[in-house]
């Protein structure tokens, strides 16, 4: 009987590192100290956890830019007012988030969202604080 309560428990501890270690850190991914906007169009919007995650369309001097915009998970999403069909294709989108740490590289993670109809969201830093407390 002890036997299985240890083949048990071994069990449990590899589920729990695999699911720990499967996440990773913003800030090796995410130049926290610094912000940038990107103004464009949505083409793909995943509800989902972990993160979710929004593909903007950037056009610039006729150059079209395709960034991918991590954000928070979908109950943090829906928290804050965003549902699955929040975001649709064509949704013009301003973006403010922390740059990719890998230069020239088009990602983001997500810190405030606005679309022309006065809908926006954010997750900054003192969102977040006053979240957690």
């Amino acid at each position: 009987m002890n036997g299985k309560w240890v083949l048990l428990f071994a069990l449990g501890l590899l589920a729990t590192g695999a699911a720990v270690s499967a996440h990773h850190s913003f800030a090796a991914t995410y130049d926290e100290s610094k912000t940038i906007e990107i103004k464009g169009r949505v083409v793909v919007f995943s509800f989902r956890n972990p993160h979710s995650y929004v593909t903007v369309e950037v056009t610039e001097d006729a150059k079209k830019t395709r960034w991918g915009v991590e954000g928070p998970g979908s109950t943090q999403l829906a928290n804050s007012g965003v549902q699955n069909d929040t975001l649709k294709y064509g949704d013009e989108v301003v973006v403010t988030g922390n740059p990719s740490r890998t230069p020239g590289e088009p990602k983001l993670r997500l810190r405030t969202m606005k679309r022309p109809d006065g809908f926006s969201f954010g997750f900054t830093p003192e969102q977040q604080r006053a979240t957690e407390q």
